[in-house]
């Protein structure tokens, strides 16, 4: 009997012993298989600039077939917080980490990849039957804190965790969104919608979804106008306005601009590393470049040079 429960015991153990090895072999083969241009991926992106990444994933997989990367579009807020829950490692963001944020990696030595890839710009949109045409920022953060403003009266954004609202926030200096003049829908899609529908009503949008609309938003797009914005910090005299053309996001003129990093907390070689050399190589700056946004570095041009006519 003694025999045969030693044996029983062994047996256990044995499987035990079997079932942890054949997990801990999965796990590594799991790893293994990802490398730089093939495996899986959840690649968090904010949904403001949502176009951009689109366009140039696309291109990304249609290089590296065995690259499977699914774009999962997020407000920044939860974008961060599942940074911070450490369910997710790869996410595009319009700013990197703060000190507070970045403290909750520093705790176990985790040092991400950071590859800011883009300029963007957050456009003023409303109805073409709205006369005016530009617009002044100090009345856009007046309405920000609450206060009336002779150009703005009422301020539309696509979430109440969005980045662009977060934006405004900090510029115009406030913590809270004020109860009158200021709301928040579920996406980009419904502010171009409202817009349209209510005449006098001003969208905060990333310009990318202007410049490149997805297909069933192109005529909705062509309906809008675009406001030009001043900028009281090169405006000397005469008043100037500015649109968030490509040239006025890389001279500056243009305020309301932000950068585009895609963050990497992989902490080895994979595809969020393959993705972010690619977004930053010269083929998805090209990319980038088309887009409207401003690329960190302008593709060079090649040019053909024939000998004869």
């Amino acid at each position: 009997m003694k025999y045969t429960y030693a044996l029983l015991a062994i047996a256990i153990i044995s499987s035990g012993v079997f079932f942890a090895c054949k997990n801990d072999t999965a796990s590594k083969i799991e790893v293994a298989d990802e490398t730089t241009i093939a495996g899986n991926l959840n690649l968090q992106v904010d949904a403001t600039v949502q176009p951009i990444v689109e366009d140039v994933l696309a291109v990304f997989k249609s290089v590296y077939p065995k690259a499977h990367i699914l774009q999962v579009n997020r407000s920044e807020s939860d974008i961060v917080n599942a940074i911070m829950r450490d369910s997710s490692a790869v996410v595009v963001l319009t700013r990197e980490l703060a000190e507070n944020e970045k403290a909750h990696f520093d705790k176990f030595n985790i040092k991400p990849r950071i590859t800011h890839f883009a300029t963007d710009a957050l456009a003023l949109i409303t109805n073409k039957s709205t006369t005016d045409t530009v617009v002044n920022l100090e009345d856009v953060y007046k309405v920000m804190r609450g206060e009336e403003a002779a150009t703005v009266k009422k301020l539309v954004f696509d979430n109440p965790n969005s980045s662009a609202l977060q934006m405004l926030m900090k510029n115009a200096g406030v913590t809270k969104i004020p109860a009158n003049a200021v709301y928040s829908l579920n996406n980009t899609q419904e502010v171009i919608k409202f817009v349209l529908q209510n005449a006098g009503t001003i969208g905060v949008v990333g310009v990318n979804w202007l410049v490149q609309p997805p297909q069933e938003l192109v005529e909705d797009v062509a309906n809008l106008t675009v406001l030009g914005v001043d900028n009281v910090k090169i405006n000397k005299g005469r008043k100037k306005y500015f649109k968030p053309s490509q040239s006025n996001i890389s001279t500056g003129f243009y305020p309301l601009t932000r950068k585009l990093y895609l963050l990497n907390y992989q902490g080895r070689p994979g595809l969020g590393m393959g993705f972010a050399n690619y977004i930053n190589a010269p083929e998805g700056q090209r990319i980038i470049l088309k887009s409207g946004l401003l690329p960190v570095e302008i593709p060079p041009r090649e040019i053909e040079v024939r000998n004869e006519l």
